[in-house]
C-alpha cells in the first residue's frame, strides 16, 4: 500500500489500513457487537477490531525546506485551544470520528465529547510542562487547534513549517491528514498547497510525548522530557520553482576557495542558478542537473569569521522568481593531528555545556531573548565555545551563535543506551541527524556535529554510530569535525585508578587506624606492602603546583579505548571525578565517602592524565559537581557552593596537564530540569550541577570557571 495515499483517517478498515465513517445502527453496535468483540476469539486476539484497530499508516513530511527565517511567512504562533488526550483515543474517537475534524453541535443533540474553545490554551512555541500545572508531569497526547486566514495565488505553493515538537507529530489541515513527524527538536514541513483554502482553515496537530526503548531518546534521559510544540510554526509561501536549501562554504582559507551547491524544488533540468556575494563583489551562474541541484566554484578574500571577529556576509541564491538570502560566515574547521585547527590555527575550545532552558521563566527556551540570555552569561564566562546537549537546540541559538562569535557543538539525542539492533531506530536517528545539518548547513559557528552522548561499547552501537557518522560526512562536504561525547569502559578505568585510591587512603595520614586496618583485611596485608614501598613512585605525589608535564613518574594514566575514536575526528570525554567516581569508590571499598572525596581532590586529581589510543584531539565534554544555590558550607560540604568550586578548581588544574585535551565544557551553565533528580530540599527535580541556578544567580564555581578562561592567552 501507497503510505502518501492516506489523507483522512476517520474509521477503522482493516483491511485497507484506512478510515470510513461508522454511522447506521449504532444501537444495535452498542447492544449486540461491542460486548462480541469485547470478548477475543481464539487465534483471532490480533485481529483489527474496535478496541484494537489497524495502525494508521501516515504519509511523510515534504523535503525539507531551509531558511525559513530570512523567508516571508506568516507567523502561526500564539494561543493554540487544547484539548488533553492522555488514554490516546482521539485519532478515532469513541464513534468513529476523531479530534482532528473538530465537530461542533449543530442542534444541541450531537454527542461530542471534546471540543477546542478559549477555555482551554497553550502558547505556541512553548512546552506544556511549564504552563500548566497539572501537566508538569504529563506524558501522552495533546490535540492543538487553531484556525488562519489564507490568501492562496495562482502559481503559488504554500507549507506548513514547524521547527520542532516533542517527539511525535500529526498534522491535519480541514479535517485531512497531511502526515506525520517522529523525533523532537528539528524541523519539518508539509506541502498544503492543495488543501489550502481562500479565507479560513482549520489547523489541528496532534503532538505525543511518550517515548520507549525504540525512540531516540528513549524514555529515560537525564533531562526533562518537554511536550509540545516548542518551536515556530509558520505558513511559508514560495513560487512553483524555489530554493529549497542550499549551501555555502570557504574550502581553503589559503587560496579562497568558496563552494557551493543549491537544491531547486519544482524543476526541471537546465535552470539557471545565481549565486551573489555583493560586498565581495561576486556573482556567480550554474546550471541545475535532473534532480534541480547545482554547484559553485569561485574564488574571493574573505574576512575570515572568528570568534573575535565573527564577520557575516549576505549570500543571496537566485533561481526563477524566487531569492533565498541568508547570513554567512567563511571559515575554515580542521583537525591536525592531536590540533583543532581554526582558519589554520590551532584553536582552545573554552567551552560551557547548555541545556535548552531560560533563566527568563519556568521551561524550555522557545525565541531570541533566551538565547541571549542564555549566550551573553557564556561570555561573561570568557567561553568562546558552546556544547548544546543532548539534542539540536532553537535556530534562534545557533543564528544568535554567529553573530556573537561562539564556536559550537550539535548533538543528536543518541543517548546511554537505546535500540541499536533497530532499523527503525537507526533511521529515526539519521533522520533527526539529517534534519538538524540540512537546517544549520550554512551557520559558522557549528564546528562539531555529535553523534550522541555517553553510549555504552558495543559492536550494534559502533555500527549504529557509524551509519550516522556516514549520514554526516554526506551531506556536509564542508569539513566540519565528527565528534561524540564518550565514557570510555568505566569499569576498566576505575579499577585501574581504585589501587592509586587505596594508597592514597592509605597513606593519609587523615585516615583513621581502624579504616586502614580494615583495607588491609579487604587487600590482604602482602598487597599492602608492595603498595606502600618507597620505591613506588606514588609515594611521592606530583605538587600540585608544578608545570605540566607529560609521562611524569606517578602519573595516573586514563586512555580512552573505544573503538567509536577510529571514527570521530574529536574524541569527546565526559569524567566525573570528584563527584561521582568517589560515590563509587565508597560503594566498593572499606572507607568512608569523606576520606574518599579528600584524597581524590588532594592526591589522585593532580597526577591523573588523558589520552587516546588514536592521538586524536579530546574535548573533556562533561565535568563538574553539584551545588544548590546560596548553600555555603565552610567545611564544603557536599551540595555546597564551596564544594562546587573546589571540584572545579581540582579539574581545571588537572585538565592542564594533558596534552591532547584542546578543550572543554563542563556540565553544565545552568541548573536544569531532571525527573531523574528528586532529591527534597536540594535537587526538587533539578540538576544542579549549573554554574548559575533556574533564575540565573550565580554560584562560586562560575567565578572560578571565568577566572581560568580569562587567564588563558588569546587562543
Amino acid at each position: 500500500m501507497d503510505n502518501k495515499s492516506i489523507n483522512a483517517p476517520a474509521t477503522p478498515d482493516a483491511t485497507r489500513g484506512s478510515w470510513q465513517p461508522v454511522r447506521p445502527c449504532l444501537l444495535l453496535l452498542l447492544l449486540f457487537v461491542l460486548p462480541a468483540l469485547a470478548q477475543p476469539l481464539e487465534n483471532e486476539q490480533d485481529e483489527p477490531s474496535i478496541f484494537s484497530p489497524a495502525p494508521i499508516i501516515y504519509s511523510e513530511p515534504s523535503p525539507l525546506i531551509t531558511n525559513i527565517p530570512n523567508r516571508p511567512a506568516q507567523s502561526l504562533n500564539g494561543s493554540w485551544n487544547v484539548v488533553i488526550d492522555k488514554l490516546g483515543i482521539g485519532e478515532r474517537g469513541i464513534f468513529g470520528e476523531g479530534y482532528f475534524a473538530n465537530s461542533k453541535q449543530e442542534s444541541g443533540m450531537e454527542l461530542i465529547e471534546y471540543s477546542f474553545d478559549e477555555r482551554q490554551q497553550l502558547q505556541v512555541p512553548g512546552d506544556w510542562n511549564s504552563q500548566q500545572e497539572r501537566l508538569f508531569f504529563f506524558d501522552g497526547s495533546i490535540w492543538y487547534q487553531r484556525t488562519f486566514a489564507a490568501q492562496p495565488k495562482r502559481g503559488q505553493r504554500n507549507f506548513l513549517h514547524f521547527g520542532g515538537a516533542n517527539f511525535t507529530t500529526t498534522v491535519y489541515l480541514n479535517g485531512q491528514a497531511l502526515g506525520q513527524h517522529r523525533g523532537g527538536y528539528t524541523p519539518f514541513n508539509f506541502e498544503i498547497t492543495e488543501l489550502l483554502e481562500d479565507g479560513d482553515n482549520d489547523l489541528v496537530v496532534r503532538v505525543d510525548n511518550t517515548l520507549d526503548m525504540s525512540s531516540v531518546p528513549t524514555r529515560r534521559t537525564d533531562w526533562w522530557q518537554y511536550g509540545g510544540i516548542t518551536r515556530d510554526v509558520s505558513l511559508v509561501s514560495v513560487p512553483d520553482t524555489f530554493v529549497r536549501q542550499f549551501q555555502v562554504w570557504l574550502e581553503d582559507h589559503n587560496t579562497g576557495e568558496i563552494r557551493g551547491w543549491v537544491q531547486l524544488d519544482g524543476v526541471a533540468a537546465g535552470t539557471s542558478v545565481v549565486l551573489a556575494i555583493r560586498e565581495l563583489d561576486i556573482t556567480a551562474t550554474a546550471i541545475t542537473n535532473a534532480d534541480g541541484r547545482a554547484s559553485f566554484t569561485l574564488s574571493a578574500r574573505p574576512q575570515l569569521w572568528s570568534p573575535e571577529q565573527p564577520k557575516l556576509y549576505e549570500v543571496s541564491v537566485t533561481a526563477g522568481n524566487d531569492t533565498s538570502r541568508d547570513q554567512v560566515g567563511f571559515r575554515t574547521v580542521r583537525r591536525d593531528g592531536g590540533k583543532i585547527l581554526l582558519n589554520g590555527e590551532p584553536i582552545f575550545l573554552r567551552g560551557i555545556s547548555m541545556h535548552e532552558e531560560t533563566t527568563l521563566r519556568q521551561g524550555v527556551a522557545t525565541g531570541r531573548a533566551d538565547a541571549e540570555a542564555q549566550l551573553t552569561l557564556a561570555k561573561q564566562l570568557g567561553a568562546n565555545f558552546v556544547r548544546l546537549a543532548h539534542y539540536p537546540h532553537n535556530e534562534h541559538t545557533v543564528r544568535l551563535a554567529d553573530e556573537m562569535g561562539f564556536m559550537l557543538w550539535s548533538e543528536v539525542p543518541v543517548y546511554w543506551a537505546i535500540d541499536w539492533r533497530n532499523e527503525d531506530t537507526r533511521k529515526l536517528a539519521n533522520n533527526m541527524l539529517a534534519e538538524m545539518i540540512q537546517r544549520d548547513l550554512n551557520r559558522a559557528s557549528v564546528v562539531i556535529w555529535s553523534l550522541g552522548n555517553e553510549t555504552p561499547i558495543s559492536k550494534p552501537r559502533t555500527a549504529f554510530l557509524a551509519s550516522e557518522a556516514d549520514t554526516a560526512r554526506r551531506l556536509d562536504p564542508s569539513g566540519r569535525l565528527i565528534g561524540a561525547a564518550l565514557i570510555g569502559d568505566p569499569m576498566r578505568e576505575l579499577r585501574e585508578v581504585g589501587e592509586d585510591v587505596m594508597v592514597a587512603l592509605l597513606r593519609d595520614p587523615d585516615v583513621s587506624l581502624a579504616d586502614k586496618a580494615r583495607m588491609a583485611v579487604f587487600i590482604g596485608k602482602e598487597v599492602v606492602s608492595g603498595l606502600l614501598s618507597e620505591d613506588d613512585p606514588r609515594a611521592n605525589p606530583v605538587d600540585s603546583d608544578a608545570e605540566p608535564q607529560e609521562g611524569k613518574e606517578g602519573d595516573i594514566l586514563v586512555e580512552l579505548d573505544d573503538p567509536l575514536g577510529e571514527i570521530v575526528d574529536v574524541v569527546g570525554y565526559n569524567e566525573y571525578f570528584g563527584w561521582y567516581y568517589s560515590a563509587a569508590f565508597a560503594a566498593n571499598l572499606p572507607a568512608s565517602e569523606a576520606d574518599i572525596r579528600r584524597v581524590m581532590l588532594k592526591d589522585i586529581m593532580p597526577r591523573l592524565r588523558f589520552s587516546n589510543r588514536y592521538g586524536k584531539p579530546m574535548v573533556i565534554s562533561e565535568f563538574g559537581a553539584g551545588a544548590k544555590a546560596g548553600f555555603r558550607s565552610p567545611e564544603a560540604l557536599l551540595w555546597s557552593e564551596e564544594y562546587q568550586a573546589r571540584v572545579y578548581r581540582a579539574q581545571l588544574d588537572m585538565l592542564q596537564r594533558s596534552p591532547l585535551i584542546q578543550g572543554m565544557s563542563p556540565w553544565v551553565l545552568k541548573d536544569f530540569r531532571a525527573a531523574l533528580r528528586p532529591l527534597n530540599g536540594i535537587q526538587d527535580f533539578y540538576n544542579r550541577k549549573g554554574l548559575v541556578d533556574e533564575q540565573g544567580n550565580r554560584k562560586l564555581a562560575f567565578e572560578v570557571l571565568s577566572e581560568f578562561y580569562h587567564s588563558l592567552p588569546g587562543r
